[in-house]
């Protein structure tokens, strides 16, 4: 056979597979919550599709080229099964995107090549193996149909133009999408495998074709097609409650576990032998954002996005006001940054988004100046919520004449001086006596709970909404949002109130941020609902339960936390095994079983 009408066979097979990849890539959008009704964002998905699967079927069928130089059955059967298993791929990917609504990376292949949790059947390998064969038969009956025709059909040059047109109409589209905050198009770029559109804010930017107040609002403003989110499941089941009792958060930004005793922080410390102290507590984030989000959602921090697109309010919150819970939220760093405001308290009305002040400990005490205020001066025949988060710590900050100071401690932080080998005894100094800074202003709200009289009808929750390491693994890491380590994500957590008294059993197990809002809708808010419906979580007031693992995520990763090792998993699916000093495991495996929990976990509330 003639190189050049096999180069012409292959063309037009080449064509043909990408009009099948397209067909198949379909049900990606399936699974959208709402298609485009506005003509740029529908033309967005349909130049998208095509452009893309032909830029993939291009660089397969470039690669496949330079086999045309095989005789004429060899070439066909390699070129019949690549295409056949680039198809058969692209169809699996499809199953992957409509469980999880992420595609294949590394870690689902871990899961589903590992045979220890996706115990496929004889019939299942069978039925694969045939769909496969199939796949291939009707690819290589293809090839030989082609070159049994003469090439008069369409020109093939149609079809490139047709895919060319298409592959840069959905990059430019994108490319303003991008500079305009345009929802409609950049929320469906990720329902297809490998596409990665161009954006050119900077070249927008000098031609004024760009919308900075669009840009600026984006993270704030309610999406026009709402993102794939499904939560709760359902309306939740609610029974009345009689007497609500007052709930209280007081949260400590950047607290670390081994600081909380007897001797840093005495007054939280004493009031917590009233109450629970959990142990082995891991917060759900290693920075703010998801620490928060998953303490007032009880949900991993992997649902931030679709959450804040939404504007969606914790169901927590909402049951609140259903029961006509005043809300005195006190916070000293922003709410704006990250955006609480438009996800945790989006539908507080009045909301303090901030204390005033010029530093950490300054805000600190305004805040609780205000909350006195507040609790003092309110409706008392309503419940109360009160949400107190201090920063000192964050800031290793403390008042200039505090007299409970830590010696020898830094005089001042210099991070541009630290390295591995710095000695870290004079930083956790000045660290813990802003920690003891913030203990003596929780001593005022507490010592007013008892003085109300209101301790006894109060379930106050103590805790930070991450830790702060301070070079612990000796592998230079100073703060957080850089590791999974205990020492930046294992935090203090104390239950006190009504009902919980001194818990004996299970308080060794690892528990969750996400475990606070079931316990409390369950136990307080008169929530019958299945816990699964709207949380991750657990009741920490239920039966003892043996935890093996909890998730915790970063802004760009999550990871699935053991009693001895750390699997931390990147935004396209890389991961790394650590054990719990962030050293990496050699030749160690994922736990496929624990693997396809967390995965259950990170897709349940997803359409």
């Amino acid at each position: 056979m003639a190189l050049g009408n096999k180069r012409s066979v292959f063309g037009y097979f080449l064509i043909i597979n990408i009009l099948f990849s397209i067909l198949l890539a379909i049900r990606y959008f399936l699974f959208l919550p709402e298609f485009p009704a506005d003509v740029l964002g529908a033309s967005f998905i349909v130049t998208s599709l095509i452009g893309q699967m032909a830029l993939l079927g291009g660089i397969l069928g470039l690669f496949a080229f330079f086999l045309v130089f095989l005789p004429r059955k060899l070439f066909y059967l390699v070129a019949g099964f690549l295409a056949s298993a680039s198809l058969f791929l692209l169809l699996i990917d499809t199953f992957v995107f409509a469980q999880y609504r992420f595609h294949i990376n590394e870690v689902v292949l871990k899961l589903v090549l590992s045979g220890d949790v996706v115990d496929f059947s004889i019939i299942t390998w069978f039925v694969a193996a045939v769909s496969f064969l199939a796949i291939f038969l009707i690819e290589y009956a293809l090839l030989n149909f082609l070159s049994a025709r003469s090439a008069t059909w369409i020109k093939k040059r149609y079809f490139a133009c047709l895919f060319i047109l298409c592959f840069f109409a959905s990059n430019f589209i994108h490319i303003w999408a991008a500079a305009n905050a345009y929802q409609p198009v950049t929320i469906s770029k990720s329902y297809l495998p490998l596409f990665q559109p161009a954006t050119a804010n900077n070249f927008m930017r000098q031609y004024g074709w760009i919308d900075e107040e669009a840009l600026k609002r984006q993270k704030v403003l309610s999406l026009k097609v709402a993102s794939n989110l499904n939560y709760p499941i359902g309306r939740l089941n609610t029974v009345a409650v009689d007497k609500p009792v007052n709930i209280m958060f007081l949260v400590v930004d950047s607290w670390r576990f081994d600081t909380f005793n007897a001797d840093n922080t005495p007054s939280m410390w004493a009031y917590a032998q009233n109450g629970a102290s959990f142990e082995n507590h891991i917060s759900t984030g290693n920075n703010t954002r998801t620490g928060i989000f998953g303490l007032f959602y009880g949900l991993p921090g992997t649902y931030w996005q679709s959450i804040l697109s939404n504007q969606k309010s914790p169901v927590f919150i909402d049951r609140l006001q259903a029961l006509d819970y005043q809300l005195g939220i006190f916070t000293s760093a922003s709410l704006t940054d990250p955006e609480f405001n438009q996800t945790v308290f989006t539908k507080v009305n009045d909301l303090r988004l901030r204390s005033e002040g010029r530093s950490p400990a300054e805000r600190d005490g305004k805040l609780t100046e205000g909350w006195l205020q507040w609790y003092q001066h309110r409706d008392k025949s309503k419940p109360a919520f009160s949400f107190l988060f201090y920063d000192a710590p964050h800031g290793y900050d403390f008042p200039k004449d505090y007299g409970k100071k830590y010696e020898p401690m830094l005089s001042e932080v210099n991070y541009l001086t630290l390295n591995n080998d710095t000695d870290p005894t004079l930083f956790m100094n000045r660290y813990k006596t802003s920690v003891h800074y913030v203990d003596d202003l929780a001593k005022k709200v507490l010592n007013e709970l008892k003085t109300t009289g209101d301790a006894d009808n109060t379930v106050v929750i103590i805790t930070g909404d991450h830790a702060q390491e301070l070079n612990d693994n000796k592998l230079n890491y100073w703060g957080h949002n850089s590791n999974f380590t205990p020492a930046q994500t294992h935090v203090p957590f104390v239950m006190v109130g009504p009902n919980i008294g001194r818990l004996k059993e299970g308080l060794g197990s690892i528990t969750s941020h996400e475990d606070v809002v079931p316990t409390l809708m369950k136990n307080y808010l008169g929530v019958t609902s299945s816990l699964d419906t709207y949380s991750v979580g657990i009741d920490l007031l239920g039966e003892s339960e043996e935890r093996d693992w909890v998730l915790s995520s970063s802004y760009a990763s999550y990871a699935l936390i053991t009693h001895d090792s750390i699997l931390e998993v990147g935004a396209s699916g890389q991961y790394k095994i650590y054990d719990l000093t962030n050293r990496v495991k050699k030749g160690a495996e994922p736990n496929y079983v624990f693997l396809k929990d967390a995965l259950d976990s990170v897709s349940r509330f997803r359409k």
